[in-house]
């Protein structure tokens, strides 16, 4: 992972002429009854930009069960939330100190006080492994681009939070385990190289959040993927790992699930686009794929 918002992955303007200028979609299936749908979300946007979708409610009323990438009740559980913080501490030899030369040090401490306004010393987050710095600068400067940014009322755990009190099961298409080690359990070295990019382009990070955060907000898929591949594009790898494969793994998932059940999908809008992205992938399924108006 070579830069944050790729992690991030995916973030009140008019709808574009895109032919994906669309984030809500209709899955139907020859022989089938059940209509799913699907939900492209931005981690970083709040509710308000989907509350306009007027068909939202009655979707969500009209499902079986809610798929979010991760169950985020999962949260609230005190032994999973302890192994999430044991994966972020770094290894004795291998804290912020001693992994960086002073003068990257220097240069982290610059932009880490430009987002944080001074206020939490980077000395304080020597202990952590440089992922966990790099994923706090992605909210920082998310934030910054959304300021109404409550991370507490994201789209995806409100969605999750609404289908409970409907009485709708809610299920997690990954495991926490799962995106701790894709986030936190890569080499540290690899990590420090991965924040160092940030930093040496923090601004040119900050204006990729905007054209993520006004492509979501324009409804257009189509420009999310395009700049997480701009992100990614001497790291194929990368791409591969948090992207198309995660992707593949989902549809492997639902694609049978769907012929059964009505489900709801709330993922990152990044995931949906491309002839690698969920909506491709389930079409090459059987199933009819179209936007809802």
């Amino acid at each position: 992972m070579k830069k944050i918002f790729a992690i991030a992955a995916i973030t009140a303007a008019a709808f574009t002429s895109s032919s994906n200028a669309q984030i809500l979609y209709k899955v139907e299936k020859n022989g089938s009854d059940k209509v799913s749908y699907i939900l492209g979300t931005h981690h970083f946007a709040p509710m308000s930009s989907v509350d306009k979708i007027e068909e939202l409610p009655s979707i969500l009323r009209s499902v079986e069960k809610l798929y979010g990438e991760l169950d985020m009740e999962q949260m609230t559980n005190p032994a999973v939330m302890m192994a999430m913080q044991q994966s972020l501490v770094a290894p004795a030899d291998s804290t912020l100190d001693k992994i960086l030369t002073p003068a990257q040090l220097d240069s982290l401490k610059v932009v880490w006080n430009d987002y944080t306004g001074g206020q939490a010393p980077i000395e304080m987050m020597f202990g952590v492994k440089p992922s966990v710095i790099s994923t706090q600068l992605a909210v920082l400067m998310g934030q910054r681009v959304l300021p109404e940014l409550n991370p507490l009322e994201g789209i995806d755990n409100t969605m999750q939070t609404r289908a409970k009190e409907l009485g709708i099961p809610v299920g997690g298409l990954e495991t926490m385990d799962f995106q701790i080690d894709m986030l936190y359990n890569r080499p540290v070295a690899e990590q420090a190289e991965s924040l160092m990019e940030i930093v040496r382009d923090a601004k040119g990070e900050e204006e990729k959040a905007i054209r993520i955060s006004e492509a979501y907000l324009n409804h257009n898929i189509d420009e999310i993927l395009k700049v997480m591949a701009e992100e990614e594009q001497d790291d194929p790898e990368t791409l591969e790992r948090i992207l198309f494969s995660r992707n593949a793994n989902w549809v492997g998932t639902l694609k049978d699930e769907m012929a059964d059940r009505s489900l709801m999908v709330v993922v990152g809008a990044g995931h949906l686009g491309g002839n690698r992205g969920v909506l491709e992938l389930l079409r090459k399924e059987g199933y009819t794929v179209t936007p809802v108006e």
